[in-house]
């Protein structure tokens, strides 16, 4: 705080007027000026302890106080002398500078103290406003919108709002798009001068304007004004799919392919329906037959039986563990297929007395049956000709397919070249087939053997082995999948544990395919290696000679032939009966 000569003047100059008019009194009224100095002195001094103890005005307490010193000097001056007067006007003097610097100080503190006062009231104010700004903004109502708001809780969902709008001048009552593993997927609800089907005859023209690198798949949602849209970003289906094993307690149960292009689970029923398998090499025909059969065989109500015509049979050889039989001439093929007849009267017959329409291996007492054909060509080209131009192969299984579904017997047929030929004469026996499943084929033309002539079913557009297209009563809209990839080691590994608790069919109730021999003896004896015990009816059935040709073969092969308790014949192991030579005299 800086002193200045206006804080001397005033303070020196005061307690000098006092003095001189002290004196002045003095010297006209003698000793009773000074008595009345002493009590106005006295009553100003009261007066400024009461203002300072009750906080009265700071101007009355102070101008109280220098008043009591004013009077207190006047009176000392008019009853002393020189000495005491000038003491007098020093003390004033001092006391009235040190007020006023006391003054100064006060005051310039309240000012601050105002100025802070007056910044928080400032802040309070500013506060109060934007606090009734907020206030006014949530309480307002909503301003009316000059047009339709698109804007949406994602891009696809603001794009897709936006897009309707422009095409058909719509805005839509809802769209919900959720994230998915391959894309995403949006749920339209459309106004009423929507309808679903233009918007799906359109759907082009949305997804150009979209402007996304994908496919879209359409289909009607659970209302009738809600259209669903699943968009596909790039192709789900370039990865490998694992081979996954899988349970199953009864041959009715669907067998797993692979995965669709949201890569959910594809599944197969294949009960009570014929399955045809086509593709052209390399592309994965035999994988899906393959783990096809392992399903299949893995059920305890279920056989089955395999049919290949080409040399060594490569497709159905490694799968022999888990197979009641393989026929792999024309020959065996025939007697296959005459044997599935006859299996399929004697299930007609059970069926009648039973009263039921569907075969049933819990109730009915026999297996399901499963015939895998690997080449189905190849059984048109070798069962129809030779000997068998009057009962082809051909002719024998286009009745089959026709009839024995009901009675739990099935054929799963795999072809490179599906034709008409094929297929048999004089009906398409396509037809029979409900499940159809083909990879990629090279003859654009095939195509047309497999899914008819109907658009988008169109196999040679398959870009990836594993890839197949799938036509059943569940599946009519044409799109890829990918099969399980069943590696060499895991298909081994599956036949061997599956092989080791497969079930044969009890002697006499069995398949019996004819076997191949020079002479009797060598037919007899590979019947009895192949099948192990055997009636003479089954040996007849195998090397198709007479009662009385079969037993003289015996007789000739004796002692490696021997006939067992049950009434059966086998083969005699080579140890035994050359010790049993050995051991004759």
């Amino acid at each position: 705080m800086k002193i200045t000569a206006t804080d001397l003047a005033a303070p020196l100059t005061v307690p000098s007027i006092v003095t001189g008019a002290a004196l002045i009194a003095e010297w006209q009224y003698g000793t009773t000026a000074a008595t009345v100095e002493f009590l106005t002195a006295a009553a100003t001094g009261k007066l400024a302890l009461a203002a300072f103890a009750k906080k009265w005005s700071p101007a009355l307490a102070w101008s109280s106080l220098a008043a009591t010193g004013l009077f207190t000097q006047a009176g000392i001056t008019t009853a002393g002398g020189i000495g005491p007067t000038a003491y007098a006007w020093l003390v004033s003097s001092a006391a009235a500078v040190a007020a006023r610097l006391v003054y100064k100080h006060h005051t310039r503190h309240d000012t601050i103290k105002l100025d802070q006062e007056s910044v928080k009231l400032q802040t309070a104010l500013i506060r109060q406003q934007m606090a009734a700004h907020s206030l006014a903004q949530r309480t307002a109502p909503e301003p009316v919108q000059s047009g339709p708001d698109l804007t949406g809780r994602t891009v696809e969902e603001t794009r897709l709002r936006t897009v309707v709008h422009e095409l058909f001048q719509a805005e839509l009552l809802g769209c919900t798009v959720e994230r998915t593993r391959t894309g995403w997927t949006a749920v339209l609800d459309l106004p009423v001068n929507l309808d679903r089907a233009k918007l799906k005859s359109a759907w082009d023209k949305v997804a150009s304007g979209m402007g996304v690198a994908g496919e879209f798949m359409l289909e009607d949602g659970a209302l009738t004004n809600q259209l669903i849209a699943r968009f596909i970003d790039g192709d789900p289906l370039q990865a490998v799919v694992p081979y996954t094993r899988t349970s199953s307690g009864r041959f009715t149960d669907p067998v797993l392919l692979g995965v669709d292009r949201f890569l959910e689970p594809v599944w197969l029923d294949m009960a009570y329906n014929h399955t045809l398998v086509a593709g052209s090499s390399k592309f994965g025909k035999s994988t899906l037959v393959r783990s096809i059969a392992v399903q299949l065989a893995d059920r305890p109500d279920t056989v089955l039986y395999g049919m290949d015509l080409k040399p060594g049979a490569p497709e159905l050889t490694p799968m022999q563990p888990i197979l009641q039989d393989v026929a792999t001439t024309p020959e065996q093929a025939h007697a296959l297929l005459d044997w599935l007849k006859a299996e399929l009267a004697e299930r007609g017959e059970i069926l009648a007395a039973a009263g039921d329409q569907e075969w049933d291996p819990a109730k009915h007492g026999r297996p399901a049956i499963w015939v895998i054909e690997d080449e189905l060509a190849e059984l048109v080209r070798q069962g129809d000709d030779g000997p068998w131009k009057k009962t082809p192969a051909s002719k024998k299984q286009e009745s089959l397919l026709a009839l024995m579904r009901f009675a739990g017997m099935h054929f799963l047929s795999a072809t490179q070249q599906p034709s008409r030929k094929v297929f048999g004469g004089t009906t398409d026996a396509r037809g029979n087939y409900a499940n159809r499943l083909s990879t990629r084929m090279n003859d654009a033309d095939h195509r047309r053997f497999i899914f008819g002539n109907t658009p988008g079913w169109e196999p040679g557009r398959l870009d990836q082995p594993g890839k197949f297209l799938l036509q059943s009563p569940v599946h009519q809209v044409a799109a890829p999948y990918k099969g399980m990839w069943l590696t060499g080691e895991e298909f081994r590994a599956e036949v061997a544990r599956i092989g080791a608790t497969t079930v044969r069919a009890p002697v006499g109730k069995r398949l019996i395919l004819p076997v191949g021999g020079a002479s009797n003896q060598e037919k007899v004896k590979a019947a009895l290696t192949k099948y192990g015990n055997a009636t003479r009816r089954e040996l007849e059935q195998a090397t198709g000679l007479e009662e009385k040709q079969v037993l003289k073969a015996i007789e000739g092969l004796k002692p490696e032939v021997e006939r067992t308790d049950a009434g059966t014949w086998r083969l005699v192991p080579a140890e035994a009966w050359e010790a049993q030579a050995v051991s004759v005299p």
